[in-house]
This record gives structure tokens, C-alpha cells and sequence, in this order.
């Protein structure tokens, strides 16, 4: 029994041993097989590097077939183009190298000489804190234009398409990168800047007067940040500051403080300071006084109208302009203005004074006049009389119409030419009484002509101030009559227009006359000869002078120019003194192509033998009006 015990034990262990051995020997075998460098792996190598090659030999063929279609598209493009067709994908990674995506693999390909550029201009927001958003980037401009453009706050961790915005008071960097295919990758780094907003304090009052032990207080707004109050000199005032209210305290020492109230910096906006000056007294005296200030009326008046002290026993002095101080009240009567200094003065407190401008104004001076209007008739002269408080002068605003002199208390206006002027009339300032100044309107007309011939004199056909010519016939007045045998007649016309002598004395070639101008509608009354020869004097044949016409002038009849002769009084000996011409040729035919030439030289009118062809004769123009 105990031999088979012992041979059953040594199988048992022998098992186990077999068992260990075995699974040793297939653990090798497995390593062997699997392991690394093992037979899989190494044959999963070799069929990766298989795929590899085949991917990397169509890729080279999609280079080649680049090369030698010879595109205006780069390579980049030309692969992107190939996507999903022939490649799975191409993306740049850096200036020099394509990585194209295809069964799996990353093939890199050399594209530097491909690569374009493109263009990125970026300007940043630069601004000043105002609580409301705003683009980071005021102008982004890239080409080409339809780049992908993208935009990174985060030192370029993370991208985002749109501009990011700003608010609050900062600085940021803002990363801007624009890409394409075929394209360099561009960035543009800009710094976004919000500035802080300067900071806001507003005081109720800037300065103040206390009386010692009194205070005072003011308060604060519009505030940006936490408050803080500080004083120049404790010893006149001190300050504290509760809530938005600047207590003010007065101090024992009299003078001037400066309280100075702070809003510190804020995320947003920068400190801000204000002062309040504070004005400390010592307990003085309570004194008061009202000047006086009135218009000049003849009498005395008190210089200080009221005068108000506390305590009342206070002595009280008085000084003019700065002079010696007397107790007697100063007066004023005239017109002036000085100032009165009253002191009140008395043991144990501090004297006080105030100083007041005493004042009697100028009274309003006073004008009148004996007539404030008037119509002259040219060349005529009128008066009025005037009385006012100060001197008296006088001017006229339009001195072509009339002047104005003056005698006393007389005004003179003598007409000038025709129209409308106004005449000031000034009583000037003197010691106690303003000028004053009044005005005379003065109508000047010329006048009415009312003569019964109207022959002799000249002509403004237009009123336009220029005279136009020599009047030698009336026909409201007519008639007939001979010169040198050659008779004329000048019919009779009614129903006329008026006129004016729009010149009293005008100096022309026919002497001096008056001038007259139309001033109402109705039948002309007067045969006008032009002052001077047509076309400065040229000698025309009657064939061409008879026609002219100038507007409503036209060439003189014979019987025309016979009339002007024999009105005016023309002969061959004076002739030449009204700068006429010898010969001048009429507008009347006398036979065929022959016309009537008026002969100043010797005093006939040629009717023959005066051929219509010759350049002989001047033309006078004559018209109605």
C-alpha cells in the first residue's frame, strides 16, 4: 500500500510538470508568431508599406499629370480639384509642403514655388470706453476676396468666423488669418484697444462762505467711482463725505481752504477730481448797504439808500472813492457814479466794510420839431426849426437827394437831385442828459414842365439819365414856317404825355437848357434830332441812308430837317458852333434814285443831280417822344 501511494504521487507531479512545460513551449511558439517583430507584425509592415507605396504612386501621378497639363491652377488646387475622386483630402502644412490624404496615408509633396500670396490688411478699433460693443476690427480687407477669413482671441487656440467684440476698457490681441487654396496662409496680429473713459464728478457747489463755528455741506454726482474727500489745511476746514454729501466744517483759523473730492478709478473710467473752496470768516460784524442809483432829476439824494448793521451801536464812517472817512452820509445830485466805502467798527469784534458804486444816470434827452416832413421842388430849399436839452446837429442819409445845414436851432435842406432822404436831426449828450435823435422826411421832385414850347430844349427819350438828343419840334403847340425859302410844317397833336425837367440846366452842343423826360402815358409831343451823326459821321449814299433806323430812331425826313434848321435857328455861318456835318443826306425821294440832301454849308437842300450811288452825305437821326 505504501508503494502505491508513492507512484501515484510521482504522476501527479510529473503531470503538472508536462503541463508546464507545454504551456512554456506554446508560449513561444505564440510570441513567435504574434509578438513584436513576430511573423504578423512583420507582415502587417510589409503590407502597410505596400498600401503606402500604391498610395504614393497614384498621388505622384496626380503630380505628374499637373505638371503636364500645365494649368493656370496651382498644385494645391489642382488636388483639391480630386477630392473625393482620386484623394480623400490635401491640406497645406507650411510654406513649402502639401500633405495629401489618400486610402488612409499622409503623403507629403514639395509646392513651395506654387504657393500665391495673398494680401491681408487689418486695421484695429481704437476707441474710448462708452458702454456699448464694437467690432474688434474696424476694416478687414483680404484678397483675393473670397478668402477664408477667421479671427482668434486666444492667442490662436481656437478660431471663429466672425469679428469679436469689445466693451469694456481693454487690450486685445486679435489674431486674423486668411487662407485659400493655392494660396500662403496669411496672419495679422492687431491689438484692440478700449480706453478708459475719463472718470465724472459733478459738485452742487464749487465754492463757499462759513462763519466760524458754522458748517456747510454740498453733495456730489455723476460720480464713476468710490468717493474720497481730503482738505488742503485742517486748521480753516476739515471735510468728510457720507454717501454723495461733503460735510464742510469750519475751522478756528480764518482763510481759504480747498476741499478736494475724489471718484477713484474704475474699471472704466479713469479718477476724477473737483474742488470746493471754502471761505472761513471769524465772527464779524453784520453789515449791509444799498447805494444809490437813479436818473438825473435836479435834486440831492442820500449816496447809500439803506444801511444795516449788528450789533446796531456799531460806529459807522463813510469814504468817497477811497478817500478820508467822515460820519456824515456823502450825497449826489449830478449825473456821475462813484463808490462809497462804509466802515462799521467796534470793541471786540473785527471791523467790516463794504464797498458800493453810488450812481445818477443821464436822464433821456428830449427833441422836437416844428415839421417832420416835406416835398421840395428841385432846385428849392426848405426849413424847420428844432428844440431839444443838447446841441443840435443834423445829417441826411442820402445827400444825392438833399444836404442839410444848420443854423441854431434852424435846419436848412436844400434839394439836390430827385428822390427820397431822410434827415436826422440829433440833440447831442451833455452833462445829464442822453442824446436823442428824431428824423424829417424830405421827398424832392423836379419839376413840372409848363412851358409853352418845349423846342430848344433837350431830351432823356427813356428817363434813364442820359440825354439823347435836341427837341426842335411841339406838336402840341404846331405850326409852320420857312428856312432860307424852304418851307416846313409841324402838325398838331393832343392828348400828350406830361414831363419833367429832369436836369435844369443841361450844357450840350445846342447851349445850355433844361432837360424834360415823359412822366405819364399818352401821344408824343416832340420830334427829336440825335446830338450827334450816325456812325460817327460816315458819309453813306442815299440808296443805304435812307433805311437806317436805330430802335425807334430813324433818318430824317426833308421836312424834318428843314424844321430842325428853321426852329433852331441854323445857319451856314453857325452851323459848325452844333457840331453838324456839311451835308446830310433825308430819308424823302425826290425822283427815281435821287434824294433830297439838306446843304448846311451853303444853306439849300439839294433835289438834283445827287445820284443815289454817291457816298456824299451824313445822317442825323430823329424820333419822337
Amino acid at each position: 500500500m505504501e508503494k502505491t501511494k508513492e507512484v501515484r504521487g510521482i504522476t501527479i507531479i510529473s503531470l503538472v510538470v508536462t503541463i508546464v512545460v507545454l504551456l512554456i513551449l506554446a508560449g513561444v511558439s505564440i510570441s513567435t508568431l504574434v509578438g513584436e517583430n513576430g511573423v504578423v507584425d512583420n507582415a502587417k509592415k510589409i503590407q502597410n508599406d505596400t498600401y503606402y507605396q500604391i498610395a504614393s504612386e497614384e498621388v505622384n501621378q496626380l503630380v505628374l499629370e499637373h505638371k503636364l497639363t500645365k494649368k493656370d491652377e496651382t498644385l494645391e488646387e489642382f488636388l483639391a480639384s480630386k477630392v473625393p475622386s482620386r484623394i480623400d483630402g490635401v491640406t497645406r502644412k507650411d510654406d513649402n509642403t502639401l500633405i495629401v490624404k489618400k486610402n488612409g496615408y499622409e503623403i507629403e509633396v514639395e509646392a513651395k514655388a506654387e504657393s500665391k500670396t495673398l494680401t491681408l490688411a487689418v486695421v484695429p478699433y481704437i476707441g474710448t470706453y462708452d458702454g456699448q460693443p464694437h467690432d474688434m476690427l474696424t476694416s478687414v480687407n483680404v484678397s483675393p476676396s473670397d478668402a477664408k477669413v477667421e479671427y482668434s482671441i486666444d492667442n490662436g487656440k481656437t478660431y471663429i468666423e466672425n469679428i469679436p467684440q469689445i466693451i469694456n476698457a481693454s487690450s486685445v490681441s486679435v489674431i486674423v488669418k486668411a487662407s485659400r487654396i493655392g494660396y500662403k496662409t496669411e496672419t495679422v496680429t492687431k491689438t484692440a484697444v478700449v480706453n478708459k473713459a475719463e472718470g465724472k464728478l459733478k459738485l452742487s457747489e464749487t465754492s463757499g462762505t462759513i462763519t466760524y463755528p458754522n458748517n456747510t455741506a454740498f453733495t456730489v454726482s455723476e460720480n464713476t467711482g468710490t468717493l474720497s474727500v481730503s482738505s488742503n489745511n485742517n486748521n480753516i476746514a476739515t471735510a468728510s463725505v457720507s454717501g454723495n454729501t461733503v460735510a464742510v466744517k469750519s475751522g478756528t483759523t480764518a482763510g481759504k481752504a480747498t476741499i478736494t473730492v475724489t471718484s477713484a478709478e474704475a474699471s472704466n473710467y479713469t479718477a476724477k477730481s473737483a474742488t470746493y473752496e471754502a471761505t472761513v470768516n471769524n465772527g464779524t460784524i453784520s453789515l449791509s448797504a444799498t447805494p444809490y442809483t437813479g436818473t438825473y432829476d435836479g435834486k440831492a439824494h442820500k449816496a447809500l439808500t439803506n444801511v444795516s448793521v449788528n450789533p446796531s451801536d456799531a460806529k459807522l464812517e463813510y469814504s468817497i472813492n477811497g478817500g478820508t472817512y467822515s460820519t456824515t452820509m456823502p450825497t449826489i445830485t449830478n449825473t456821475s457814479s462813484f463808490t462809497v466805502t462804509v466802515r462799521a467798527s467796534k470793541a471786540g469784534y473785527k471791523t467790516q466794510s463794504t464797498t458800493q458804486t453810488v450812481k445818477v444816470n443821464k436822464a433821456n434827452g428830449s427833441l422836437s420839431l416844428s415839421s417832420y416832413s416835406s416835398t421840395i421842388t428841385y432846385p428849392n430849399s426848405t426849413s424847420f426849426t428844432a428844440s431839444g436839452t443838447g446841441s443840435i446837429s443834423a445829417w441826411s442819409s442820402n445827400t444825392g437827394v438833399a444836404t442839410v445845414s444848420v443854423s441854431g436851432n434852424t435846419i436848412i435842406v436844400k434839394s439836390v437831385g430827385v428822390g427820397s432822404a431822410t434827415i436826422t436831426v440829433k440833440s447831442a449828450s451833455n452833462t445829464n442828459y442822453n442824446e436823442k435823435t428824431a428824423t424829417y422826411s424830405v421827398t424832392v421832385k423836379y419839376p413840372t414842365f409848363t412851358e409853352n414850347s418845349g423846342v430848344g430844349y433837350y431830351a432823356d427819350v427813356d428817363g434813364n439819365g442820359t440825354v439823347d438828343g435836341i427837341i426842335f419840334e411841339d406838336f402840341k403847340v404846331g405850326g409852320s414856317g420857312k428856312w432860307r425859302g424852304y418851307s416846313y410844317s409841324i402838325p398838331t397833336v393832343s392828348g400828350t404825355k406830361n414831363y419833367y425837367i429832369s436836369q435844369v440846366e443841361y450844357r450840350g452842343p445846342f447851349g445850355s437848357k433844361g432837360v424834360l423826360t415823359p412822366n405819364s402815358s399818352g401821344n408824343a409831343r416832340f420830334n427829336v434830332m440825335a446830338l450827334e451823326d450816325y456812325n460817327n459821321g460816315k458819309l453813306y449814299s442815299f440808296a443805304t441812308a435812307k433805311d437806317i433806323t436805330s430802335g425807334d430812331w430813324k433818318t430824317s425826313t426833308n421836312d424834318e430837317l428843314i424844321a430842325f434848321a428853321g426852329q433852331l435857328n441854323i445857319t451856314p455861318d453857325n452851323y459848325k458852333n452844333y457840331g453838324l456835318s456839311n451835308y446830310y443826306w433825308s430819308s424823302t425821294v425826290f425822283f427815281l434814285d435821287s434824294g433830297c440832301l439838306m446843304d448846311f454849308q451853303n444853306g439849300t437842300v439839294r433835289t438834283n443831280s445827287e445820284n443815289i450811288g454817291y457816298d456824299r452825305g451824313c445822317v442825323r437821326l430823329t424820333r419822337n417822344f
